[in-house]
């Protein structure tokens, strides 16, 4: 932390600077779901994320993994890239660039020349289709709807409400109880209940929606989503009982069907190598990935240490 206070021009990045994240996003959507607002700032609050303003582009730095995102405005030259990180150098000696957009890689062909980049596919984010999760058509996708079909039948009673600030304190109850009842443990999955925690604190200063499937008063499944671009929202956390059959379909497709009209692609987020989480986004047979493409300046011998699942 000492070195972050010490670099010049670093900032440490809060919730006193969404509306400054809101304009250089709104002009320089990303597509990687690590560019919302709402990404930045909760789990910003857990990496201790900072910022600073480099020729006038915005320059995100997560100091724990000493990782920096590649920046939002117009895109810089690769020669701009390498003293962008050689700056960071003397006081995050491992910084690395991530997040490089796979259009700025044909755009650019002589990065190669300067950095040595790869592609991490578990940090690569599922994008589906709004009308596709709706109406879920095809083979592959019945079970999902005789899912949702059967949990209609046995609960025709459930609601669908939208997140207000009396019902917050429920929501974390409810998923605290889940993690509870499922011995859900991990270190992923302990970080992402922090995540959820401070979203729900600073919900008054997000820029995030959500909904509750509810029965009876009592919650059944929710989902906490935000804007990722004009034409593209992110899914940031969804939990559901799984005491109660095809909740976890209804949730994703009450979303989808919330989402309808304003949206046109769902952004699920990553599966970070896990394997059972793999399987599920890919059971809802995605569009396309948003990929991840990382680097390392050429004859680098500093590795990049990505956040543990």
């Amino acid at each position: 932390m000492q070195d972050a206070i010490k670099m010049p021009g670093l900032r440490a990045l809060g919730v006193a600077d969404t509306i400054m994240l809101r304009e250089y996003l709104s002009r320089w959507p990303r597509e990687h779901c690590d560019y919302t607002i709402t990404n930045l700032i909760v789990w910003g609050k857990i990496y201790n994320n900072h910022y600073l303003i480099f020729k006038d582009r915005l320059v995100v730095l997560n100091p724990k993994y000493q990782y920096i995102m590649f920046p939002v405005g117009e895109y810089l030259s690769p020669e701009e890239l390498e003293e962008l990180v050689r700056m960071f150098r003397p006081y995050f000696p491992e910084a690395q660039l991530i997040l490089f957009p796979h259009e700025y890689l044909e755009l650019y062909p002589r990065v190669n020349e300067i950095f040595d980049i790869y592609e991490d596919r578990d940090w690569a984010d599922y994008i589906y289709s709004v009308e596709n999760m709706v109406n879920l058509s095809g083979k592959k996708l019945a079970k999902k709807k005789n899912l949702i079909s059967q949990f209609r039948r046995t609960y025709p009673e459930y609601k669908v409400l939208k997140f207000s600030e009396d019902r917050l304190q429920y929501i974390l109850q409810f998923t605290h109880k889940w993690r509870r009842e499922r011995s859900a443990e991990g270190i992923y999955l302990m970080t992402e209940i922090k995540a959820i925690g401070n979203t729900l604190e600073l919900w008054n200063d997000l820029p995030v929606e959500g909904i509750i499937i509810c029965r009876y008063n009592r919650i059944v499944a929710y989902s906490i989503f935000s804007q990722q671009s004009p034409d593209m929202v992110t899914v940031h956390f969804e939990k559901f009982d799984p005491d109660k059959k095809g909740s976890g379909q209804v949730i994703t497709w009450e979303t989808a069907r919330y989402l309808q009209g304003r949206y046109k692609w769902i952004n699920r987020e990553q599966d970070i190598g896990l394997e059972g989480l793999r399987q599920a986004k890919l059971s809802y047979v995605p569009d396309r990935f948003s990929r991840f493409f990382g680097s390392k300046l050429k004859g680098d011998t500093v590795g990049l240490s990505m956040p543990e699942n």
